[in-house]
């Protein structure tokens, strides 16, 4: 698995709760997304991106994910 990291992020107070392509499973709670220096100098380099921080059962910690590797996503009212 990619280990992401956000240079900003929000809090989520919806309740949403996403799969991966990797099999983690669970709730968001932040958005977050980055910034790519690397962006300036080449013009396929993707300059930012959407990260969601997913708690599941199974990690000893929150984890960020790449929206791109998301294969589900419910809101919960």
């Amino acid at each position: 698995m990619t280990v992401h990291h956000a240079d900003f992020a929000v809090a989520v107070n919806q309740r949403i709760e996403v799969t991966t392509s990797s099999g983690l499973s669970g709730r968001v709670i932040a958005l977050g997304w980055w910034v790519d220096a690397e962006a300036s100098r080449d013009p396929e380099h993707e300059p930012a991106g959407t990260l969601y921080l997913v708690v599941d059962s199974t990690q000893p910690r929150p984890v960020w994910v790449a929206q791109g590797d998301l294969t589900s996503t419910r809101l919960v009212e």
